[in-house]
């Protein structure tokens, strides 16, 4: 169930590198950010079309991004946390993120701008025939 009311949405990301599973916390982007997220994906320079979809995720998926659970990312052997009320507590957290793991930034934003899809019936959902 999406809950418009949800304080924190929770997206589990497979970390290729270090094989751990990290709980990244994000917001609801806003419509208008969806908008600009889908137009920032191509620039056209002269005749010419880049493609820009790395780079977008890490600039949105850095908008939305609001935490993450501590134990699964860190700085020197020990964990760093996004809780502001943690011992642990990285002022610059995003940063180290958004520097460090640009991947896992990315798939969030892929995840959370990218994987809405229209539902189709499967072979197993329709009636046997007689």
């Amino acid at each position: 169930m999406r809950d418009f009311a949800a304080e924190r949405n929770v997206l589990e990301i497979l970390d290729g590198i270090s094989g751990d599973v990290h709980e990244i916390h994000y917001r609801m982007p806003t419509n208008e950010e969806r908008a600009a997220y889908q137009n920032g994906a191509f620039e056209r320079r002269g005749r010419k079309v880049r493609t820009r979809i790395f780079e977008n995720r890490i600039k949105f998926g850095a908008r939305i991004v609001t935490g993450f659970r501590k134990g699964s990312l860190g700085v020197d052997g020990r964990p760093i946390a996004s809780d502001p009320n943690d011992p642990d507590f990285r002022q610059d957290w995003k940063d180290l993120l958004v520097q460090h793991a640009g991947d896992i930034v990315a798939s969030v934003a892929a995840s959370v701008f990218e994987n809405t899809g229209a539902a189709r019936e499967t072979d197993a959902e329709l009636p046997l025939e007689e």
